[in-house]
């Protein structure tokens, strides 16, 4: 009688162990231990640049707008976004200017001073969160061409 009462007790909470991990599997396959999910959107600005304003579009296009924290005035010649999503922009024909103290204004490649990178991979999903890293190619006035500023950032797609 005495094992039979012990197998039952091992068989009880077997089922409970089962149920308890295929319970767990389930909310994380749906998110749930995904600290992104919960965290909000955040940004890790670089050393040359801060962040005005950016926007992940589910039309699959990064918009960006940066000022300077160099004190100088800085060109920027090319945005490169990889991580979850991925994309580039080259800027070198007619590089975006940044007065020192200033953010960027409008010139032929970026209209109303806003970068946009278009032909985001994959297409973003509107209310989901992407951590991606965006690394800016620079020259600052006098300074060697070619620079980069890496920003990571943790957005919602809109």
């Amino acid at each position: 009688m005495k094992g039979q009462t012990a197998l039952e007790y091992l068989i009880t909470y077997g089922w409970a162990i089962l149920v308890i991990l295929v319970v767990l599997a389930v909310l994380w396959y749906y998110g749930v231990f995904n600290p992104a999910k919960w965290s909000g959107e955040s940004v890790s600005e670089g050393s040359a640049f801060k962040v005005v304003d950016k926007q992940l579009s589910s039309a699959g296009t990064f918009r960006l707008v940066l000022g300077d924290k160099t004190g100088t005035s800085t060109s920027i010649s090319n945005v490169n976004v990889s991580g979850d999503v991925n994309g580039q922009i080259d800027l070198s024909a007619a590089p975006v200017v940044i007065p020192a103290g200033g953010q960027m204004s409008g010139n032929a490649a970026v209209a109303g001073g806003v970068i946009t990178v278009t032909g985001i991979t994959p297409t973003p999903s509107a209310g989901s969160f992407y951590k991606f890293t965006v690394t800016t190619t620079y020259q600052a006035t006098g300074g060697l061409a070619g620079q980069k500023d890496v920003a990571s950032y943790n957005i919602k797609a809109v």
